[in-house]
Parts: structure tokens; C-alpha cells; sequence
């Protein structure tokens, strides 16, 4: 709504939208309240009342009348905002809007509360009276800092990084700088919330898909021209340029000659010229990161229950060495809490719920969602890969303790929920699975994993065929996540997670997981349900994936480790799509595929005839395309996993259908005979069918007509099919 002609306008805005700590913006509207009935002398004007501002995105803008226009009366007073929330609790805090400044951000301008007789308001320096507070002071004429401090709720906890603070102690620049922006306010304002920002100022990462080096050459050129004057000492991943199977070069900035032209620390060792190469590079943020992480488990040792460390948008790349310290193996390491207390909750917090967006299949660039850290780690062989694992567990850029260090090994867990949402994690690629993992909380308690995104830096699309051999990843170990160990304290959530490719293992499923909506891509192995590992105990409780979308992986489902005394794991998933002609089930043994049990339902694009398993398992493989799995045959046949009542058709000759190996196979198979000629059932491995009759034969004849129900079934000496 437009003011009267003659009256002063100031525009409102949120500059950048309001938010909660983890990003989520603010729903509902703003209220600006005046008094009752403002007049304008000399003209026939009537102001007063409320306007409304709605949220649209946590952002809004509304233009209001000043409250010193020339003959306005009364004059100096000031709007009251409310604002009337419904995803977080509604507030009052108060503005004055002077018409020398036409435009304000609601942040600098708002404060708490009115006091007799005026507002205490932000004002110029020039107009500033008794009871009043500069902005260009910036908290500095506070008369009380450390009540200040007290009354926001600070108490002794940083807002910013040392540096910043004064001698006495108190944080006015960080306070300044909060009221300055009107979600970081109040996220600088918690002392439980630790931004990665406040140690860092790179979080620059940059990315071309032009990359050119010379065989031999340290210098590496892009057409597009984007290297900028600060380029120098910043970490660079060059794919492609690395040696054979490590496959990215990882080097620094030694020099640059221009926008197009730089010089590397290292040279191109891949053993031919490199063209169309992806190309990342930014400030190593390795430090800053795991500052902040430090500081957030400080803030619990000191007592408290809860700290977040919070990425706002960027791309954070992370050079920094992996780090034993703290009972784990990572590049942002945290360390352990005692069984004995209380259990803590440590969160990572990106912005937003994109962060498990999926690139397209075209897609040239790796997938940068929202605030996204990118690891510059990747061993140098496979050997240096192993051993590392041996002596410090299983690296990832975020890594709890592990179980090199014990955590994580016979029902021994850090007493700590951990919670990362909102994040995308890159690794480095390496075409034989060198990389560090996103995620190891192997050795925790709990974990709450949602909207994450992961994956090497690799890409589907022409020239760079980064993932055109999944099965090669099997040469290293990598694991993309791991989440706790079995035997952990019954809390294992992860809701909308995509992994993008590169890894051995794409992620590690451990018992009392629920995961509602999961996509692998390019791995080895898809989704590893874990029996044991690593000396943990043998997993006794089930898991449950609602949908996993598990493509171009060699083994879609991978079991690792039979469970407690040789039961389990036990997974089942409602819906497995794929898009693979020979969808398979393997194991890391035997006994671990023996060990298994559950119920997984295929979807998707697969050949039924491909469906397989490595060895037999307890794992009930179901046709999820069908209502019910009833096929036609006219010869011989061996029956497949998915494989339920086949009618078969003996009109034009007898022929013989053949069952799988009975051993722990929980698939019950139908026969019937709709031809004119003699059906023969067949076993493996000379097995032997049990009819009706109790005699048992390596064979059983079904003629016209007739129908033979059998399932397999151990007798205390060995496996058979009983008909039933």
C-alpha cells in the first residue's frame, strides 16, 4: 500500500532471511504497530494502526511513514514488530524509522525494548541522547558490557574467533556484526552454536571443467579464465592428473601468471597431456574447521549438553592431514565422552534441505549443495590406504572415534548422539577407491543423519567417464559412511542421504537403523548391511530401509560379517529400485551370507533372470514388480531367487526344472504340471526332495496336472526340499 503524497517513507526489509540455527527460515508474518492516530499538519492525512509484512522464504520488505515527518503528530515514537511464528516461538521487539534513512535492514534498527517517556532506538551519532545507543558505536557505549553479556545469555562463551575480543573480555565487533544480520543474529547470540565463519574467511571453493596440463608439467591452464589474483597457496584437485589409480593430483598454488594460467606445487603425474579436466581449488579450511569443532566439544566438556558447529553456504575445501588424536582418524576429528556421565549431542548443521540433491546425468560439475565441505585427501597406493586403516581405523573428513582406538570393538561406544543434517560432503576421486570416507561415526553411541549428500568428485558425463567401471572401486576400501557399530545404543537414524559414487562401500548399515529414503550410485558395493566388523560384536537387531534407489554398483546389497552366534544381520527393505540387468547379494564370506535374514522387495529396471546371490542366504529376495511371482515355462529352467510358482507347460515335450541350492534358502517354490508330458524336479549339489512319501530321491516326477509345493528345510544332518 502506498503512503499519502507528502509523507516520508522508509523501507523495512530482512536483508537476508530469517532463520533458525540450522537454516530453516522463519513461517508466518511481521506485525509494525504505530500509535493509534497519527496526523500530518497541514495536509489531510491519517496514519496509524498495523501493517502487515508476510514471510515468504523467512524474507519480506515494507515500506512504513517515518515518524519525523515535518507536522506529524506525535512525533518520535516508535513501531512495535511482532512477529507471529508457526515453526519457532513468537517475539516484540521495537524500531524507530527516521526519514534520513529511507532504507534499513530490520536487523539494524530493532531492539528489545521502549523506555519511559522515549525509545531506546539506534540513531545517528549526531542525534544521540540520554538513554540512547549508537549504531556507529557499535555496542561500544554500552554502560555495562559484562550485564550486557549476563542479560543476552552469553555468559563466558565465544561469539567470534579469540582474536576479535577485547582485553576486558567483552565481544561488541561479534555482537555488532550479529545485529548486522538478521540470521546470523541469532545465531551468534547462542553460546551452544560455534560458526565455522568466525574462524575462517575462505570458504571460496571454485570449480572449472577446462583443465590442461602437460605430460610432466607443473602448470595448469583454463580457458575460461577464472583463477583470480589471490589463487596463490590456495589447495587445487586436479582429476585425471594424478598417477594411475589414485587418479587426482593434489597440490597448492605456487604461482599464477594470469586469469588462465597457473603454476602447481606438483606435476601433472598421470603419464599423458590432460584436457577437459574438473579442476577445484580454494582456501584450505582444514584449521578453521577443526577449530570450531574443538571449541563445540570444549563447550560439552565443560558441562553442557549440546553443541552444533554451523557451515553457512560455501564451499569449504579441507587440506588439513588426517588427525588420530582424538581416538578417531580425520580431517575434522572429535573426540570421546565417558559411558559413566551424562550423553552428549553433538551437531554439524548446514543451511539447507538440498544438500542431498542429486546431480544430473549430464551434469559436468560435481554436485555443490548449499554449504559443502571438500576433502583433499586420497592415499598415495593401496598399500599406504591399508595400512593407515590397520593402525588408525577407517578415515573420513568428519570421524568420531574408531575402531582403531578401540570404540567400537566389543559394544564400547563414545557416549554421544551425533547429528549432521544440511551438508553435502566431496571427496577426492580415485578410480580405485583411495579416498576418505564423508562420514565415520562407527565408534559412537547414537547418530541422526538427515539431508546429506556425499560422494567423490567425479562426474557421469563426457569426457571424463569417471564412473564407467564401478567394480574397479573394489580395489581399495573406502567407505563413504559408516554409522555405529553393532551393538550401539539403539538410536541409528537416516533420513534422505545420497551418495553420489567412488567409494568401495558405499555406506555401512548397522542394527537398530531406520532409513527412510536412500540413493547409491557408482559404488562397489551399494549398501553394506553389517554382520560384524572390525571386532565389533555380532549384530543381534534388525534394520529397516523404507526405499533405496541402489544403481550401477556391482553388488547391490553387500553383507559384512555374520551376526551373533551366526544370525544375522537382519535387514529388510520395502522397496530396492535398481536399474541393473544382474542385480546380486553377495557377502564378505559364506558364512556371513548363510548368516543373513530378512526380506528385500526388487523394483526398478532389472532382468528377473539376472536377479543372483553369491551364496545361499537366509535374505528373502521378492519380485516387487508383480503381485505375485507366477511364471510360464516351456523348457528347462533353474529357478531364480524371485522365482515363486512356475506353471509349466509340457505340451510339446517333458523337460526338467531345476531348484536352487536348499542351503538356508527361505524362497518356497510351486510346480505345476498344465502340459501332457512328465515335469522332472532337480536338485543342486545332489540334494535330495522329501515327497509325501518320506523318501527322499535327487529327483521328483510331477505328471499331468498335478502340483509340487516344496521349501527348503535342514533335518539335523543336512539341507533338503520337503514338499508341503
Amino acid at each position: 500500500m502506498a503512503l499519502p503524497a507528502g509523507v516520508d517513507g522508509v523501507t523495512v526489509s530482512s536483508g537476508k532471511p530469517l532463520t533458525l540455527p540450522d537454516g530453516t527460515p522463519f513461517e508466518g508474518k511481521l506485525l509494525f504497530t504505530g500509535p493509534d492516530v497519527v496526523t500530518v499538519a497541514g495536509q489531510d492525512v491519517l496514519l496509524g494502526g498495523t501493517r502487515e509484512a508476510k514471510l515468504v522464504d523467512g524474507a519480506f520488505s515494507i515500506t512504513l511513514a517515518a515518524n519525523d515527518v515535518v507536522g506529524m503528530s506525535p512525533s518520535g515514537w516508535t513501531y512495535t514488530v511482532t512477529a507471529v511464528l508457526s515453526n519457532a516461538p513468537s517475539w516484540v521487539r521495537h524500531i524507530s524509522l527516521p526519514k534520513a534513512s529511507p532504507t534499513v535492514i530490520l536487523a539494524d534498527v530493532i531492539v528489545p525494548d521502549p523506555v519511559v517517556g522515549s525509545y531506546a532506538t539506534l540513531v545517528d551519532a549526531s542525534s544521540v541522547g540520554a538513554g540512547s545507543l549508537a549504531k556507529s558505536q557499535n555496542l561500544a557505549d554500552l554502560e555495562d558490557k559484562p550485564a550486557a553479556r549476563t542479560n543476552l545469555g552469553l555468559g563466558t562463551a565465544a561469539v567470534a574467533a579469540a582474536s576479535s575480543f577485547d582485553g576486558a573480555g567483552a565481544a561488541s565487533d561479534a555482537l555488532a556484526a550479529a545485529i548486522s544480520d538478521a540470521a546470523g543474529k541469532y545465531r551468534r547470540l547462542q553460546p551452544w552454536v560455534f560458526d565455522v565463519t568466525d574462524y575462517t574467511t575462505g570458504h571460496d571453493s571454485k570449480v572449472v571443467i577446462d583443465g590442461a596440463m602437460l605430460a610432466g608439467s607443473a602448470v595448469l591452464t583454463s580457458a575460461s579464465g577464472q583463477f583470480e589474483t589471490d589463487i596463490v597457496n590456495k589447495t587445487v584437485i586436479v582429476n585425471g592428473a594424478g598417477a594411475s589409480g589414485v587418479t587426482s593430483l593434489v597440490a597448492v598454488v605456487q604461482s599464477r601468471q594470469s586469469a588462465s594460467q597457473v603454476t602447481l606445487s606438483l606435476a601433472n603425474a598421470s603419464g599423458g597431456n590432460l584436457t577437459a579436466a574438473k579442476v577445484v581449488w580454494g582456501t584450505n579450511d582444514g584449521t578453521a574447521l577443526q577449530a570450531a569443532t574443538d571449541a563445540a566439544m570444549s563447550y560439552l566438556n565443560a558441562g553442557n549438553p549440546l553443541a552444533a558447529v554451523w557451515f553457512p553456504p560455501g564451499g569449504y575445501m579441507n587440506a588439513a592431514p588426517l588427525n588420530s588424536s582424538h581416538s578417531g582418524n580425520g580431517q575434522i576429528a572429535f573426540g570421546s565422552v565417558a559411558t559413566s556421565g551424562q550423553k552428549k549431542t553433538l551437531m554439524f548443521l548446514g543451511p539447507t534441505d538440498g544438500a542431498a540433491a542429486v546431480r544430473h546425468w549430464q551434469q559436468g560439475e560435481p554436485q555443490f549443495s548449499g554449504a559443502c565441505i571438500i576433502s583433499a585427501g586420497v592415499y598415495s597406493s593401496t598399500s599406504a590406504q591399508t595400512a593407515d586403516i590397520n593402525a588408525h581405523g577407517n578415515p573420513a573428513v568428519i570421524c568420531g572415534p574408531n575402531e582403531a582406538s578401540g570404540y567400537g570393538v566389543g559394544a564400547n561406544f563414545s557416549n554421544m548422539q551425533v547429528v549432521v543434517k544440511n551438508l553435502s560432503i566431496l571427496t577426492t576421486h580415485s578410480s580405485f577407491g583411495l579416498t576418505y570416507g564423508a562420514l565415520n561415526l562407527w565408534g559412537v553411541a547414537n547418530a541422526y543423519v538427515e539431508n546429506v549428500g556425499f560422494g567423490t568428485l567425479g562426474t557421469v558425463a563426457s569426457p571424463s567417464a569417471d564412473y564407467n567401471s564401478p567394480g574397479v572401486f573394489g580395489t581399495g576400501l573406502s567407505i563413504g559412511m559408516a554409522l555405529p557399530a553393532p551393538g550401539n545404543n539403539d538410536h541409528v537414524i537416516a533420513r534422505n542421504i545420497s551418495c553420489g559414487g567412488g567409494y568401495t562401500y558405499a555406506m555401512f548399515l548397522t542394527e537398530h537403523a531406520v532409513m527412510d529414503r536412500y540413493m547409491a550410485l557408482y559404488c562397489w558395493a551399494g549398501l553394506v548391511a553389517v554382520g560384524t566388523y572390525a571386532s565389533s560384536v555380532g549384530s543381534v537387531h534388525a534394520m529397516k530401509v523404507l526405499s533405496a534407489s541402489i544403481e550401477a554398483c556391482v553388488n547391490e546389497l553387500y553383507i559384512y560379517g555374520a551376526g551373533s552366534s551366526g544370525i544375522g544381520p537382519i535387514i529388510d527393505i520395502d522397496q530396492l529400485s535398481t536399474e541393473n540387468s544382474t542385480p546380486n547379494v553377495a557377502g564378505s564370506s559364506t558364512a556371513a551370507m548363510n548368516s543373513a535374514l530378512g526380506r528385500v522387495r526388487l523394483t526398478g529396471l532389472f532382468t528377473e533372470s539376472g536377479v543372483s546371490v553369491s551364496a545361499p542366504t537366509g535374505i528373502e529376495l521378492v519380485n516387487g514388480q508383480v503381485p505375485r511371482a507366477i511364471k510360464r515355462k516351456t523348457g528347462a529352467f533353474t529357478c531364480s531367487p524371485i522365482d515363486r510358482t512356475l506353471v509349466c507347460d509340457t505340451t510339446s515335450a517333458g523337460f526338467t526344472g531345476t531348484l536352487p541350492d536348499a542351503s538356508f534358502c527361505p524362497t518356497e517354490y510351486v510346480f505345476k504340471n498344465v502340459g501332457s508330458n512328465t515335469l522332472t524336479i532337480g536338485t543342486t549339489s545332489s540334494q535330495l526332495i522329501y515327497t509325501s512319501s518320506g523318501t527322499g530321491a535327487t529327483t521328483a516326477t510331477v505328471t499331468t496336472g498335478q502340483t509340487l509345493r516344496v521349501q527348503a528345510l535342514y533335518n539335523g544332518t543336512s539341507w533338503g526340499w520337503y514338499a508341503v
